[in-house]
């Protein structure tokens, strides 16, 4: 006689949830049997299916996939397979990109600083919106620029996000001090430098861009600093500018 598993076995072999197997059991991708009680049961047929419901759950598949894929000796849905591999591949850049931005704030921490809220959610905001940041980015420069300017950029990553959390973090907590003060006035040369070594050769284009193009979209673009901050930024900037005697890019 064939041996049988309670659903509990095959819950415990699999790792699935009894509502998970409920609903390969529905739609036909692991059909149980059932005791003149009504109790679902499985045979020992059944484990072989159950491993492939398994392994393509950890590549990723759906379970209404899985059932399309489930009672097939062989699989020629190329496209399929590579449409799945490209998914965990995106799934596996944002880990790396979480797993990256989340090191850096528990080293701000460790390192005894503060982590400011508005600071990371502006550096999350950057990697989570990049393709509306490139489409964004298209009324003001051609594609080519666009997509070479961002592989930079991509490339310097890490660098630039710990910068920007350690400049935007001291800048914050300097916001007490006279914006024409020559700590502040360090601070500032530091931003400028900062902020020609992000846009490199197209320092020029960018500057042309409307401040108030920026502003219209909080959330595409959310800014690091409270409107208060900005303000005394701006006052710290122009006057390290005018010290310096520095024009600006912009018309």
């Amino acid at each position: 006689m064939e041996k049988h598993y309670t659903i509990g076995q095959f819950k415990k072999m699999s790792g699935l949830t009894a509502r998970t197997l409920q609903y390969d059991d529905e739609i036909g991708s692991l059909t149980a049997q059932r005791t003149e009680g009504g109790h679902r049961y499985y045979l020992e047929s059944d484990v072989h299916t159950l491993q492939k419901i398994v392994s393509l759950k950890f590549l990723g598949f759906s379970l209404e996939e899985t059932a399309d894929f489930i009672n097939k000796d062989s699989w020629n849905e190329k496209d399929s397979l590579i449409f799945q591999r490209d998914m965990m591949e995106k799934k596996r850049e944002q880990l790396n990109n979480s797993i990256r931005l989340l090191n850096l704030a528990i080293e701000q921490i460790e390192t005894g600083g503060t982590l400011h809220t508005d600071i990371f959610i502006s550096m999350i905001n950057n990697v989570h919106m990049e393709k509306s940041h490139k489409r964004w980015f298209a009324a003001f420069m051609p594609e080519p620029r666009i997509n070479a300017l961002f592989d930079r950029l991509k490339s310097e990553q890490e660098t630039i996000e710990k910068k920007s959390m350690h400049l935007f973090s001291r800048l914050k907590e300097a916001m007490d001090i006279d914006p024409k003060s020559s700590e502040v006035g360090e601070l500032a040369a530091e931003l400028m430098e900062f902020a020609m070594e992000i846009a490199g050769d197209e320092l020029p284009l960018l500057e042309q861009i409307p401040a108030a193009d920026l502003e219209e979209d909080p959330w595409l673009f959310p800014y690091p600093f409270t409107p208060e901050e900005e303000q005394w930024l701006k006052q710290a900037v122009n006057h390290y500018m005018e010290k310096e005697g520095i024009q600006s890019g912009k018309n």
